[in-house]
């Protein structure tokens, strides 16, 4: 079980570096930014080691 919460929590982040949530990314981007550097700049997604950018670009592409 307590496996299972260290891998939900993982799957919850979209940034581990900065900790921050993939909902984070996502009201970021329903708030107009339309790009990895502007979701980074309002959340610090991409900020650090840069391997959630990705993952940021892909919400960006879901919301539009």
């Amino acid at each position: 079980p307590e496996k299972m919460k260290e891998i939900e929590d993982v799957l919850y982040l979209a940034c581990s570096c900065k900790k921050v949530s993939v909902e984070e990314v996502a009201i970021a981007v329903q708030n107009g930014a339309d790009t990895v550097e502007k979701v980074g700049e309002i959340t610090g997604a991409g900020t650090a080691c840069g391997r959630c950018k990705a993952l940021v670009q892909n919400v960006i592409d879901l919301k539009k």
